[in-house]
């Protein structure tokens, strides 16, 4: 029996389907093998509802600061894990000014 491509599974899953399925999601960066976890719920606080194969390239991995090696995986929460599995929460949202400058003749 062929093995089903997990990119091609991921497809048809969307960050709501696995908020309601109270899933994690698990971004490994496969260089440095650090490893993210975070509640699709809280990412839906920061994009909008969106196919779990597109999510992967989104993220930036903290140590090596690539984004090219992101890994994503959909994992279901057991009760031995609950307590024990480090996660990621989002705390609160912040908005940066930056501002734009343009030189200019008097």
């Amino acid at each position: 029996m062929p093995e089903i491509n997990y990119a091609k599974k991921l497809r048809g899953w969307t960050l709501r389907d696995a908020a309601d399925a109270n899933q994690l999601l698990e971004v490994t960066c496969q260089l440095c093998r650090r490893t993210y976890r975070f509640f699709p719920r809280d990412l839906l606080k920061l994009t909008k509802d969106v196919s779990l194969d597109r999510l992967a390239g989104r993220f930036r991995c903290e140590l090596c600061d690539r984004r090219e090696y992101m890994n994503l995986k959909v994992v279901q929460i057991w009760g031995a894990e609950i307590g024990k599995l480090p996660v990621r929460r989002l705390v609160k949202v912040t908005s940066v000014k930056k501002p734009i400058w343009e030189d200019g003749v008097l």
